[in-house]
């Protein structure tokens, strides 16, 4: 067990830091017994706070006289003891969708600060614009702060007109406990990269498909190609499953594209019986609107079946 006179826990890192940038800062300090910084185990991606454990408490006194409050990448790091319940930060990251797309990092935090000590918010951006997706992430530095947030905030509405708050603990892996969410699927307002290339209307842009000819619907060419020529466009695919014997690519793409960027949609046919397989593949550009993709769609309900959404193996 580490010594809390020479453990310190670093809050406020940027995401761009590397691990030997981050045991760089402190090592001017003095020597070190081990450093960490916290990330994602699937993806790599930095929560954006980390741990320092020096061989002496003076030094660990002195990184904290120096180093806290230091400012890197338009942040502020907070460098501090690491309490004992430190360790328990894994799981007090939450996942929220139907924030009003006007709000911005630090309105979210105003709504959220009161929980307990943010370590990070982050929302998920349009690419091209910038703009909020309306879906985010709050990370606290221990979970049961951010239960009190999900227990305090789960149904609440932030803005006048829009839909009630869905919040629920980022945990691809254990939805145990935890109520399904609910989808219902409007036909919804697609918008597709060319124009006028609808390919669920009727007419000279409608599919074409044959008997003997499997096509997958291409959201980014905005139609259908067969799904023998060319390879993989690239991206983060998603295996989706228990989306029903009647499920078409539309029925993918309805449900992923309004949480990121989808590229292809393939669902699995059988030919015998002409209908769905009841699985499909999705593929997303983007690795963290797929993660937000899995949050929100694990485990929920879709024409009252759960669904179950994982990175492809």
């Amino acid at each position: 067990m580490s010594d809390p006179s020479t453990n310190l826990i670093v809050n406020y890192l940027p995401q761009t830091l590397s691990d030997e940038g981050f045991k760089e800062m402190f090592e001017k300090i003095g020597p070190l017994k081990s450093y960490k910084i916290v990330r994602d185990k699937a993806t790599n991606y930095s929560y954006g706070f980390g741990f320092v454990d020096y061989l002496n408490a003076e030094d660990a006194e002195r990184a904290i006289h120096e180093m806290n409050g230091q400012k890197m990448d338009h942040k502020t790091i907070k460098v501090s003891h690491a309490r004992k319940n430190d360790s328990e930060c894994k799981g007090a990251n939450i996942y929220i969708a139907n924030i009003p797309r006007s709000f911005g990092e630090e309105d979210l935090t105003q709504h959220f600060m009161q929980y307990g000590e943010i370590i990070q918010v982050r929302l998920l951006r349009e690419k091209s614009t910038n703009e909020s997706k309306g879906v985010g992430f709050v990370y606290y530095t221990k979970r049961s702060e951010a239960a009190a947030a999900l227990e305090a905030m789960n149904g609440q509405t932030l803005l006048k007109g829009y839909p009630s708050l869905s919040i629920k603990f980022a945990d691809i892996n254990a939805r145990k406990g935890r109520a399904p969410y609910q989808i219902q699927v409007h036909q919804p307002n697609l918008r597709y990269p060319t124009p006028g290339s609808n390919p669920y209307s009727g007419g000279p842009h409608g599919p074409m498909r044959s008997s003997n000819t499997r096509m997958r619907f291409n959201p980014m060419s905005g139609g259908y190609s067969n799904a023998m020529a060319g390879g993989d466009m690239g991206g983060h695919i998603l295996f989706v499953y228990n989306i029903g014997y009647d499920a078409e690519e539309k029925t993918l793409w309805q449900l992923f594209a309004p949480l990121g960027t989808v590229t292809k949609v393939n669902v699995i046919m059988d030919h015998i019986r002409n209908q769905c397989k009841g699985y499909g593949f999705v593929t997303m550009k983007n690795l963290h609107e797929a993660e937000g993709a899995i949050l929100a769609l694990n485990g929920a309900l879709y024409n009252n079946r759960r669904l179950s959404v994982s990175f492809k193996s």
